[in-house]
């Protein structure tokens, strides 16, 4: 297979070969500076790297996804709680019945840094992320991924904390 996916023929059965652009949309984050900012709020404010603060009102219902699109490019947040995805970001929040964390496996997995296309400030452009493959099971099958990298992540987990 080598680093190309597998074609529909090639699947087990109710997997299909597809894209991320035919599965997902990109949206923007919003732009939400830390002197706007009320630290105070319960809701994570997300760059692209991750949680950059808190604030009381939140752009997003739970759960979500976020993408680093400028600085830390193709960086992957998994957010279970409202939030706010600032304008360094894009996020996808409407998965249409598939399995978020799977989704968050997946992306992980495609290295989305790196199609990093800027010179100066890395950034990630979603139409080119549109055109990456992955393969894509039918959703029991999506549970099942999810628990098994889950209990194999907790495995890891506590055998770092027995060290």
């Amino acid at each position: 297979m080598n680093n190309e996916r597998m074609k529909n023929e090639e699947l087990p059965k109710g997997w299909i070969a597809t894209t991320i652009g035919n599965i997902f949309e990109f949206e923007y984050g919003k732009s939400l500076t830390k002197t706007k900012r009320n630290e105070n709020g319960n809701f994570p404010v997300y760059g692209s790297n991750g949680i950059v603060g808190y604030h009381t009102e939140f752009l997003i219902k739970a759960p979500a996804l976020i993408i680093g699109r400028k600085g830390a490019a193709g960086e992957i947040s998994y957010s279970d709680k409202n939030c706010w995805p600032i304008d360094t970001t894009y996020f996808i929040n409407d998965l249409n019945h598939l399995n978020i964390k799977f989704v968050f496996y997946v992306l992980k997995s495609l290295m989305l840094t790196q199609y990093d296309r800027s010179t100066a400030i890395p950034g990630l452009n979603r139409n080119d992320a549109y055109g990456i493959s992955f393969n894509l099971p039918p959703l029991p099958e999506q549970h099942y991924i999810v628990e098994k990298i889950e209990e194999l992540f907790s495995e890891l987990d506590n055998g770092v904390e027995s060290l």
